[in-house]
């Protein structure tokens, strides 16, 4: 069922983002990047308040680390 595929996938992301925390530290795009899918999983979940926190992490990494006009800021 697709419940326990978007858990699958959401198991999957959060330990990319272990690892990508790891490696390249907090203020990194592909940290973002990695946020972000975390964010539309839980979206797909029906969590949207998890969701929503996990998209302001992305955008405020964004911001910070690629600028307010990049495309993938304006994107987030």
């Amino acid at each position: 069922n697709s419940k326990g595929e978007h858990d699958r996938a959401l198991q999957m992301h959060e330990k990319a983002l272990k690892i990508r925390l790891a490696t390249l530290g907090e203020q990194h795009p592909m940290v973002a990047l990695t946020y972000n899918n975390i964010s539309n999983t839980y979206f797909m979940k029906g969590e949207y308040e998890a969701a929503l926190q996990m998209q302001e992490k992305a955008l405020q990494i964004q911001r910070a680390t690629l600028g307010e006009k990049h495309p993938d800021t304006a994107s987030t």
